[in-house]
């Protein structure tokens, strides 16, 4: 892509897709197709590649250029309901995994074995788009690029200056791509944009819908819901602190995140310092499978402090290992890394404050931050479903606006 222009240099067609072929093993082992993707991004991390050159073997043919061609006598996906044959599963001895089968062994090595071929797919892919056109700055899309462990190695081992990911790189971005090609592309518009804002334009996915803290004292007014009012610095002090103090507190604010990610805005928060809170959280309050990490929010200056990585990732795309696991344990996943993401002042600048507010009581740049939600269910949106969230799990407290409301 050249100033209004995109060429098309490569394309692989249907079947021979790399997001199937990491949503056949999403499938085999478990999880749901085109949602439990992230799930095997995870369990991944629990294994070793025992089957990567049988999946190379049998499988998929991958050519130096990164295309790739799937042998279709192991998969179902093109004529079924189901992603994997039994072919597929006579090969590796196992069949299919239910969602409520317990995870052995070999499910987390066949895992790490599909993860390690992304990667390596996926860097034969972008080397080749490099040598080919010789471009500095790299862009990724579609649902693949929501893997921040195969991000970060383009990142670290390939040969760009940049590399972008948009917030909502899937199939829901398509539609801002769509609108973009037309007035870009199609209309000739210009691309111009001041230095000083592109990093406002780019980072700023705060753009859903909001409630004005007037709306929201109504709905607590109308429930009979007891809450504590503040002003915001007294709010962001008291917040710091209960966190600090071991409380897991949800963070309902202004406009609602665009993507897949809460990025401090419909947000629950605890302390990374502690290591029984991935669990805590997990089994209270997410109710989801143990093995899941959870992400930190960190001031964006302190980031390659405890993270060996020198840009900022904004949408929590970039999972880089952790350069201080003693201090943040509970986001150091068991490989010794984090999904972690950037908080700037200029983006969001009441979630920069509170995170710096904590970093003032503890010495550490960063909170835990996950979606505001119950495994299964979407973002909570308006006030009504933000309460419930207390009322349902384990939460000590949330935050709607400038009230504060206990369990």
């Amino acid at each position: 892509a050249k100033n209004n222009s995109i060429k098309i240099t490569n394309d692989l067609r249907w079947p021979h897709s790399l997001g199937l072929f990491y949503s056949a093993f999403t499938y085999f082992l478990g999880f749901k197709v085109n949602e439990g993707e992230y799930k095997l991004m995870g369990l991944s991390s629990y294994g070793t590649p025992k089957y990567y050159d049988l999946i190379l073997d049998k499988l998929i043919d991958v050519k130096d250029d990164g295309s790739i061609h799937l042998d279709m006598k192991y998969f179902a996906f093109t004529h079924d309901k189901v992603m994997t044959n039994d072919k597929f599963a006579e090969l590796f001895g196992i069949s299919p995994k239910t969602k409520d089968e317990k995870t052995l062994q070999i499910h987390f090595d066949i895992g790490a074995s599909a993860q390690k071929v992304l990667e390596e797919v996926i860097l034969k892919m972008v080397n080749h788009v490099y040598e080919k056109t010789k471009m500095k700055n790299l862009c990724i899309a579609g649902g693949v690029a929501l893997n921040g462990v195969a991000n970060y190695h383009v990142l670290r081992d390939g040969p760009f200056d940049n590399v972008h990911i948009p917030p909502s790189p899937g199939d829901a971005g398509s539609a801002i791509g769509a609108a973009q090609y037309l007035y870009y592309i199609y209309h000739k518009n210009s691309r111009v944009i001041e230095k000083n804002t592109a990093k406002l334009i780019r980072e700023n996915v705060y753009v859903g819908p909001s409630y004005s803290d007037e709306q929201i004292t109504q709905f607590l007014d109308s429930e009979n819901i007891p809450y504590e009012k503040f002003d915001r610095e007294p709010l962001l002090k008291k917040t710091a602190q209960l966190i600090a103090d071991g409380n897991i507190v949800g963070w309902y604010q202004g406009k609602m995140e665009w993507g897949p990610r809460a990025l401090g805005n419909r947000s629950i928060l605890a302390d990374p310092r502690k290591a029984e809170m991935k669990d805590t959280l997990n089994a209270k309050i997410k109710h989801r499978e143990s093995f899941r990490p959870f992400a930190p929010s960190i001031l964006e200056e302190h980031a390659s402090d405890y993270f060996e990585l020198d840009i900022p990732s904004p949408y929590m795309l970039m999972v880089a290992p952790v350069k201080k696991p003693k201090d943040i344990p509970a986001v150091t996943h068991v490989d010794g890394t984090g999904r972690l993401q950037t908080v700037s002042k200029d983006v969001n600048p009441l979630y920069y404050d509170l995170i710096n507010e904590f970093y003032k009581i503890t010495t550490i740049p960063a909170i835990i931050n996950t979606s505001m939600n119950v495994m299964g269910e979407p973002i909570v949106n308006t006030p009504k479903q933000a309460y419930q969230m207390i009322v349902k799990t384990d939460m000590d407290y949330i935050i709607m606006g400038n009230n504060l409301v206990s369990k």
